[in-house]
């Protein structure tokens, strides 16, 4: 079961941030599969933690290569994450009480949180990537 196809476009050509993605979208089609199969409140709440834990380390590390590299929208994309992990917290907490307690719902959430990210953010570190970093 798979939410989130992995495609070439979603490459941004900076080998450890196209890793990192990589495997986000294997923890996100993970965690969907779980949703789809039933598993219990308990271990979807772990997941999600894991999740959370994931996706910070590998903001951490993007925002390292853009500082290093002198990023023009470090303090935008930085703060984009620290967005998108409160989002990643509201998530947790609104599956434990209940009210994200559908699948599809939890699905679409997960669908928008990763690809908006890309398309409205990373996708700017493909062009860095092409003129500064490689």
């Amino acid at each position: 079961m798979t939410l989130i196809e992995w495609r070439e476009e979603l490459q941004v050509g900076i080998p450890e941030v196209d890793d990192d993605h990589r495997a986000l979208v294997e923890l996100i089609n993970r965690l969907y599969a779980q949703l789809q199969t039933g598993e219990s409140s308990a271990t979807i709440v772990d997941f999600l933690g894991e999740l959370y834990a994931s996706v910070a380390k590998h903001f951490a590390s993007e925002e390292q290569i853009m500082q290093s590299h002198g990023y023009a929208s470090y303090r935008e994309h930085a703060a984009e994450h620290k967005r998108l992990l409160d989002e990643i917290c509201a998530m947790i907490d609104d599956y434990q009480d209940g009210v994200l307690n559908d699948d599809h719902q939890m699905a679409e959430r997960l669908d928008d949180w990763f690809c908006t990210h890309f398309r409205t953010q990373d996708v700017r570190l493909h062009e860095l990537s092409k003129t500064n970093m490689m």
